[in-house]
């Protein structure tokens, strides 16, 4: 069941007017929009959270057992993490080493501060 949201008292329509802050031209939202995009899966910010913490890259054998996830699955969320700039990859034999390049978190830390 819900309730009904209570009605607060406001300005007339008529004495509305544009806010004192305006739209930022110079704001790509489109690439914000996919940097949050990319963060919208829970996992993928803990995947993120700990590569940001290591000093080098972590292989993705050891994403897989720390987070119990499939290789496939593991797959799927590191090459969203990897098309937006958040993580870089880098393939040693048959496994993929990953990391958060030094700038990755700039844009994203500029922007929310």
């Amino acid at each position: 069941m819900t309730s009904a949201l209570p009605t607060v008292p406001g300005p007339a329509a008529a004495e509305c007017r544009l806010p004192a802050v305006r739209a930022d031209p110079a704001l790509d939202a489109e690439r914000l929009a996919g940097l949050a995009k990319a963060l919208a899966d829970p996992l993928r910010v803990q995947i993120l959270d700990v590569l940001r913490r290591n000093d080098q890259a972590v292989c993705q054998c050891e994403l897989i057992a720390l987070f119990g996830v499939r290789q496939s699955l593991l797959s799927h969320h590191m090459t969203k993490l990897v098309e937006v700039g958040l993580v870089s990859v880098e393939r040693r034999h048959k496994w993929a080493y990953y990391s958060v390049p030094a700038d990755a978190l700039e844009e994203l830390t500029t922007w929310l501060s």
